[in-house]
């Protein structure tokens, strides 16, 4: 009874192979957005501590403003659909993310304090400031690999 010709056969099937090529093409926006909120959170971290009290600083903060605007105006443009479980795992990769921001903000700034208190010219060791900026990132990049992986069902 559903039988078919095979001329609408080869229209299903193109149909499902475009469907498939739209899915993969919506997982790597997702992907790279993902990815690129959570490299500009962190490079953000870093680099805020690094040019604290400089005339770097506002410029520093436009260009975050701009990167993560510019980020979710491209992902929307670009994308017309979420793919499965995408949403879950880049809010638990921003959750994340922007959890460690604030333990990374609030340990540097004991650490500030600290040196303040000890009499010395507060400094941040940049070597820490890079770790801090990829732990920070590290959720988002593990959300956008989980991302771009797909639903393994």
């Amino acid at each position: 009874m559903n039988d078919i010709t095979p001329q609408q056969a080869r229209e299903r099937l193109a149909h499902a192979e475009a469907a498939t090529g739209r899915r993969d093409a919506e997982r790597r926006v997702h992907a790279w957005a993902t990815a690129g909120f959570g490299a500009v959170m962190g490079a953000y971290l870093s680099l805020s501590r690094a040019t604290d009290d400089t005339p770097l600083e506002q410029p520093l903060l436009v260009a975050y403003v701009l990167a993560v605007a510019g980020l979710a105006t491209w992902q929307t443009r670009a994308s017309r659909a979420w793919p499965r479980h995408a949403r879950r795992a880049g809010r638990i990769g921003l959750g994340t993310t922007f959890g460690l921001f604030l333990v990374a903000v609030i340990g540097l700034n004991i650490r500030e304090a600290e040196q303040k208190m000890d009499g010395l010219a507060p400094s941040e060791n940049p070597w820490l400031l890079a770790l801090a900026g990829v732990v920070v990132a590290a959720p988002m990049l593990l959300a956008a690999v989980r991302i771009r992986r797909g639903d393994p069902r």
